[in-house]
């Protein structure tokens, strides 16, 4: 579980850093751009990593899924948005309103597909992150 935590932290430092990156260079060029580049970037970084393990089973078994096409197009639509909303709201506005509706978004999901069983600290997490998204996006 210490491991997990780590890279949870780790990822939360590069999603800032990411998002910061793409909200500056958003406002030079448009953000469906930048996240075209990164995506690029990332698909190049992939491919490294497969000739370098040979993993070209592990990537077969992932090609022929019904999502792949769905999800890697909210990803690159993802980057972008965060870039371009960051570049009108700030890293730290963005990011909390987006992880605020993450929470409560993946409660549902939860809750909806029984990975999950319902108490009372659940309504009471959202309901304090929600409320620290509100205070973090104040402009003041």
């Amino acid at each position: 579980m210490g491991n997990a935590i780590v890279v949870a932290v780790v990822v939360g430092v590069a999603i800032a850093i990411q998002v910061a990156v793409v909200g500056s260079a958003s406002g030079v060029v448009h953000p469906l751009a930048v996240s075209t580049v990164l995506q690029i970037a990332g698909m190049l970084s992939g491919i490294l990593w497969v000739l370098h393990r040979s993993a070209w089973v592990e990537l077969g078994a992932v090609a022929v899924r019904w999502w792949v096409l769905p999800l890697g197009l909210a990803g690159w639509g993802i980057v972008a948005a965060l870039g371009y909303s960051s570049a009108r709201l700030g890293v730290s506005t963005t990011l909390v309103l987006v992880v605020a509706t993450q929470l409560v978004a993946g409660l549902v999901v939860d809750l909806a597909t029984g990975d999950a069983a319902f108490s009372l600290r659940q309504p009471i997490g959202v309901v304090l992150v929600i409320c620290g998204a509100a205070i973090v996006s104040i402009n003041g």
